[in-house]
């Protein structure tokens, strides 16, 4: 994420405008990119299959399988590792102690916990209090990948401990038995949903399990750690170079190759972060990030990302603004009059999707343009 005000440690000529642009390329989905985006395609009439098929990619799988939309929450938490070599190593490398840069990760990973948990305290109804959800998986994730990444300077142990937790991850899953255990993993019946359901007394996001909750913070961890690796090696550069943005692509490449394999072992299942997930979510970013990286830092067309950066700049921000700012309301206040002037329906409903994008990014952009983030 961003909110480490985007790199703050790392030289002007190392900044990653392609990791600000990426951040604010899958935030941009979240604040109503993908309603925008398929009432344009369905405006311009396209083809009933390739429209299906995207309405398909932009909404998350039930169980096993992989849809773009399944990507945005683990490639979040793959650049928050990114992120690490050049806000915290950064510091290492010019004197700050390790203990000091562990007190920054724990305060760090403890704020976004709270602010996630605001989400649902505010209410003040104890019975909807979550205390699982999306900001508790990132910031606990950030705490143990950047952890990791802080005390253990080899990067082949760092990822002997990528493998070896994700082996234990897969073995425990499988394996592990508890009260109530079935022959086989559903939906409701499996390690990690009965842990939800007993390690912790909180509201849940399904009925019987939350896909943020309790053990998931392992994988998740590791797809940070993985992230933090990553980013070290395009810090290692220097300058951005076309041979390293083919070696994360290569990376990628790889990455989708050992899950796919792992996959015939455990499925791809989102809800579970299981092992095969995270090699798939790693490959994809790794993919993603190249493709933003070679276009952006090394051929330099930044221009591509512009509407992107005022995103990814204040991602935290936005993020939490979804709880705490009528945006809709904002949103039909400016637009409502110019779409019900319209006779199209269509039209209609594109101006509104569009109108709640345009809304959201010109508070960014201001903020962008004052240079005020949100510092997590």
């Amino acid at each position: 994420m961003s909110d480490e005000k985007s790199q703050e440690a790392a030289d002007p000529a190392q900044r990653l405008f392609s990791l600000d642009a990426l951040r604010g390329f899958e935030m941009f989905w979240i604040i109503g990119g993908s309603g925008f985006v398929l009432a344009l395609a369905n405006l311009l009439d396209v083809d009933d299959f390739w429209l299906r098929e995207l309405s398909v990619q932009l909404t998350h799988v039930q169980w096993e399988g992989f849809h773009f939309y399944d990507l945005i929450f683990p490639l979040f938490i793959f650049l928050a590792g990114m992120a690490v070599p050049y806000s915290i190593l950064a510091k290492l490398d010019n004197g700050v102690s390790a203990w000091r840069l562990q007190v920054k990760i724990l305060i760090r990973s403890m704020m976004l916990i709270l602010i996630g948990l605001s989400f649902s305290a505010l209410s003040f109804q104890p019975d909807h209090i979550r205390f699982y959800n999306v900001l508790w998986l990132i910031g606990m994730s950030y705490l143990i990948g950047a952890s990791i990444t802080l005390h253990v300077e080899s990067w082949q142990m760092r990822l002997v401990i990528f493998v070896t937790v994700l082996v234990f991850y897969h073995l425990i899953l499988m394996y592990l038995p508890y009260p109530g255990k079935g022959q086989q993993m559903t939906q409701e019946n499996n390690l990690a949903a009965w842990l939800d359901r007993n390690l912790i007394s909180t509201a849940l996001y399904r009925e019987n399990y939350d896909p943020e909750g309790s053990i998931r913070i392992l994988p998740a961890g590791m797809l940070c750690l993985l992230g933090a690796l990553a980013g070290e090696w395009v810090r290692g550069y220097g300058r951005a170079r076309l041979r390293c943005g083919l070696e994360l692509i290569a990376a990628g490449l790889l990455c989708l190759g050992l899950g796919w394999l792992w996959s015939q072992l455990i499925p791809i299942v989102k809800d579970l972060w299981s092992p095969s997930f995270i090699l798939c979510s790693a490959g994809w970013s790794f993919l993603c990030f190249a493709a933003f990286y070679i276009t952006m830092d090394v051929a330099r067309q930044r221009w591509l990302g512009w509407f992107f950066i005022p995103i990814g700049m204040n991602a935290i921000l936005i993020y939490a603004s979804q709880w705490y700012v009528p945006w809709k309301n904002i949103r039909d206040f400016v637009f409502r009059g110019l779409a019900r002037s319209q006779s199209d329906t269509d039209v209609q409903q594109l101006i509104l999707l569009g109108g709640l994008v345009l809304v959201q990014w010109l508070v960014l952009y201001w903020l962008y343009r004052k240079k005020a983030f949100l510092s997590v």
